[in-house]
């Protein structure tokens, strides 16, 4: 029960008051300025006295003053049983496992049939269970311990069903809970804790989290740095550490731990190829080590070329090619290597080879040693046949097939007037070649229906803008023509009024897929204009760029302007971890595939079988939670659309993942928690009582008591006696 308090009734409260106040105190003033001239003393005093007790009761009554008292009264509450289902309640302890430890506590309980307590499981969510029959189905397997959002899930739950107290049953191992951070309220429920384990510390090597580098390159050292701590009585033991690669130990390290057991190494390596590589850490398990699960980890690496390179080859020099040339050149990203074929091979001298200021095109070397080297591959207005490059052409095809990438530029020695028509060439280019033919005159490209959201040609933040950036762009000089397109390649650029045979208007850029690798056709050789403003319109340069640096990194495969998309909400997960998949999807011409069904898969396939079904919203976004796979291993999880493939991300499942890393129990921070609420710590299951013993009453609201002891009658009659007689004795001695 409260103590009374009191209100203020009157408009604006304590302003009002305040301002109110001021005024009758002024006025009061004024009145004993105005009776300074009585002669009579007692008089001077009576006057003032009567005044000011008349203002004073005046003010109180306009105050209007309301007394509030809220009532409660104490009822018996509810108890809820919080209980970790993390995996390392599974760990052993002195009489047996922690699981163990916790089934005998809780068939103790349920022998004390005086309280029925609601019951959570925690983890890496909250959930609830039914307490009868709670030992035998308990089965600890959640990836992570989350105290501080279950107790503040309970809590917030509590309010509603007047739970008296809290009873937590955990291990502790959440290095990341901070007392401070649980949402308690101004009355909250008693939280007991029991710290299982706590009464029994662990001897344990551990490699408690690993850190390497998101992105490594081919011959560039990357560090993966890892931490390690060491408790009970192997923290007087040696701590190695070993790094394998492919079952093979590349290196090994001592680590120097401090105080607390902890110690850091970093491990220097160069990767050779790309592609992704995974690393293990490994520390040999000692024979007292009592949870070796947590003595192997893994690193995955995606390493790939700290630059691109480009092979841009070259017909002969022209502003198409200086342009696109130096634009290659400026980009700190990209390697480039260049040619302009001003000498064939054929081509006779009179002098030596090496006495030649124009050596020949070094063919054999670019397209038989390092083509692979390469990540695309230019031709701009280039015919092959003076250089002796039919041989070398089944050579690119295969490339690309492998997932390299060719970009073909016009010119009038590009496309049919390259003589490519029939060639290894043609069957990867996404149109078909044809007869010769260059179409004069000058236009400007236009986007095709449905295609602007194509992040090649996506110059403005929507459709709309995209056309009307292209509108304005200067317009370009000629095109090669072609037979055709061919089925699931698409046209990105089209010419506004040339048509081939069929129809269909002349295409001026294509793109398409061959193999695991993409290919482009530009049937223009005229862009170099894009890069100057047209018509008093700022649009020009940066569109350039920015077309061309899409269309180089398209062709490379960025992740960033991939049309589907997904990602896991961590790197790497424990057995079973719970594993969260987001993404957003697009089809190939960049629209969002809304409102369909997708099929998420582990690959490897694992035991667990299908993973998931989902089914994106408006957007194309989705979400999706998982259970990871139960065997160790570098995974993808895979969407796919109608059995095709459309989107990938890579993972790694651990043997023991961040749950197992942190095992050392810290009772600190929960002795905090339960000193705030007037609860219980307990070291260890064998000194907790009986759960009623644990079970606390609650505060119920009762109701509100108010007053006004100003605005009564009784009051209100002495304010107004108080006037009167103030106003009597005034008239009496003279005074108005």
């Amino acid at each position: 029960m409260t103590d009374w308090q009191w209100q203020l009734g009157v408009w604006g409260g304590s302003t009002t008051a305040l301002v109110l106040g001021l005024a009758l105190f002024a006025l009061w003033l004024v009145e004993i300025r105005s009776i300074r001239g009585e002669s009579d003393r007692r008089r001077e005093f009576i006057l003032g006295a009567l005044g000011g007790l008349g203002i004073l009761a005046v003010y109180l009554l306009a105050l209007q003053i309301t007394l509030v008292r809220e009532t409660f009264e104490d009822v018996a509450g509810g108890t809820a049983v919080l209980l970790d289902n993390s995996r390392s309640m599974t760990l052993p302890g002195k009489d047996g496992s922690r699981r163990a430890s916790v089934d005998a506590l809780l068939a103790d309980w349920h022998k004390d049939d005086r309280v029925s307590p609601v019951v959570y499981l925690f983890g890496s969510d909250v959930r609830a269970a039914v307490w009868d029959g709670l030992g035998e189905g308990y089965a600890p397997s959640d990836d992570e311990t989350r105290i501080r959002k279950a107790l503040n899930y309970v809590l917030a739950k509590g309010v509603d069903r007047e739970i008296g107290s809290v009873v937590l049953i955990t291990d502790g191992a959440d290095p990341s809970f901070r007392a401070e951070t649980v949402a308690l309220g101004p009355s909250p429920a008693v939280i007991h804790s029991v710290l299982v384990g706590g009464d029994d510390p662990l001897d344990d090597q551990a490699i408690v989290s690993v850190h390497a580098d998101l992105t490594a390159y081919v011959g560039v050292p990357a560090v993966i740095r890892v931490e390690v701590r060491a408790v009970g009585e192997l923290r007087s033991s040696p701590l190695r550490v070993q790094l394998w690669h492919e079952s093979r130990l590349e290196q090994e390290m001592v680590a120097e731990l401090d105080q607390d057991g902890r110690g850091t190494l970093t491990f220097e390596l160069t990767p050779q190829r790309t592609g992704r590589a995974l690393y293990r850490l490994l520390i040999p398990a000692a024979s007292n080590d009592e949870v070796p699960e947590n003595n192997d980890r893994a690193a995955l690496l995606r390493v790939g070329r700290e630059r691109l390179r480009a092979l841009l080859v070259a017909g002969r020099p022209s502003w198409d090619v200086r342009f696109l040339r130096d634009f290659l050149k400026r980009d700190g990203s990209v390697d480039l290597v260049s040619f302009f074929i001003l000498r064939a091979a054929a081509d006779l001298t009179a002098a030596p080879t090496d006495e030649l200021a124009l050596i020949p095109f070094p063919t054999d070397e670019l397209f038989r040693e390092h083509l692979g080297s390469f990540d695309v591959v230019i031709f701009q207005n280039f015919d092959y046949a003076p250089y002796e490059m039919q041989t070398y052409l089944p050579r690119i095809k295969e490339y690309v097939q492998r997932g390299g990438s060719f970009l073909m530029i016009g010119g009038d020695r590009s496309f049919a007037e390259g003589r490519y028509a029939g060639t290894a060439i043609e069957q990867i280019l996404p149109v078909k070649i044809g007869a010769p033919g260059v179409l004069q005159g000058s236009y400007r490209a236009k986007v095709s229906k449905g295609l602007a959201r194509h992040p090649i040609v996506a110059l403005g933040p929507d459709p709309s803008l995209t056309r009307q950036t292209w509108r304005a762009l200067p317009a370009l000089y000629g095109a090669n023509m072609v037979a055709g397109v061919k089925d699931d390649a698409r046209v990105l650029l089209q010419h506004p009024r040339a048509r081939l045979q069929g129809g269909a208007r002349l295409p001026i850029l294509v793109v398409g897929e061959a193999g695991r690798g993409r290919v482009a056709a530009m049937a223009a050789d005229a862009s170099w204009r894009w890069r100057f403003a047209a018509d008093e319109s700022t649009v020009g340069s940066d569109e350039y760029e920015l077309f061309w640096d899409r269309m180089i990194r398209w062709l490379t495969h960025d992740p960033l302007l991939e049309p589907a998309r997904i990602s896991t909400d961590r790197e790497r997960y424990g057995l079973g971890g719970e594993l969260i998949v987001s993404g957003k999807l697009r089809d190939e011409s960049y629209r969002p595939m809304n409102e369909t069904r997708v099929e998420l898969q582990f690959q490897p396939a694992a035991r667990d079988g299908a993973a998931a079904v989902v089914e994106t919203d408006q957007d194309g976004l989705l979400q999706a939670t998982l259970r990871a796979p139960s065997e160790p291993g570098a995974y993808e999880i895979v969407a796919s659309v109608d059995n095709e493939d459309i989107a990938r991300e890579v993972f790694i499942v651990e043997q023991s993942g961040d749950e197992l890393a942190e095992l050392q129990v810290t009772p600190g921070e929960l002795e905090s928690l339960v000193e705030q609420t007037g609860g219980r710590l307990f070291l260890g299951v064998d000194d907790v009582p009986p759960l009623s013993e644990l079970a606390a009453t609650t505060r119920r609201a009762a109701g509100l008591t108010s007053k006004q002891p100003l605005s009564n009658p009784w009051y209100i009659a002495i304010t107004v006696l108080l006037l009167g007689a103030t106003w009597v004795v005034r008239r009496r001695w003279g005074r108005r």
